[in-house]
């Protein structure tokens, strides 16, 4: 006897109130949000595929390419759509995701540190072992000698608790 092909009709866990996840189907986790790509063009995302990490995963890329085979498959890859995947292209394209700048790439460091001036010690230099990141595998640039040196200037322990 062969093994039953996955439906919905009879499917556990799943969402009752939302529609699936359109890439997920009948694996959907979660409560699925519709997303919304432009030129009047909706899905029903589950959390994982609906995030902003996926969305921009491989410039986008990947993302485009599994509502545009969802699509395919469905025999429903209209003009609408195919011009919204284009769009979310374009846009990661002129607006490319990036890292948080500097310090702000930093703040369990720069709270730590900022305990440290707190307690009236002067700024750390980068190379000393209290400001370097946890792991010591990490190829990660720590901030640079003026920021800590910022930092400690900024003094916001006065304003506000480390």
């Amino acid at each position: 006897m062969d093994a039953p092909l996955p439906t919905l009709y009879k499917a556990r866990n799943l969402p009752l109130k939302r529609p699936v996840c359109a890439i997920c189907v009948d694996r959907t986790k979660g409560r699925t949000e519709e997303v919304r790509l432009g030129y009047r063009v909706t899905v029903w995302l589950c959390p994982g595929h609906a995030s902003r990490a996926f969305q921009t995963k491989r410039g986008g890329r990947d993302f485009v390419r599994t509502l545009m085979g969802v699509w395919q498959a469905n025999g429903c890859l209209t003009q609408a759509r195919h011009r919204a995947l284009d769009a979310h292209l374009n846009q990661l394209r002129a607006h490319p995701p990036r890292s948080r700048p500097g310090s702000y790439a930093w703040p369990e460091l720069r709270r730590r540190l900022e305990a440290h001036y707190a307690a009236g010690a002067p700024p750390l230099d980068p190379t000393t072992r209290h400001d370097r990141h946890a792991c010591p595998a990490c190829t990660a640039h720590t901030p640079s000698r003026r920021t800590l040196q910022r930092w400690h200037a900024e003094r916001r322990w006065l304003t506000r608790p480390p």
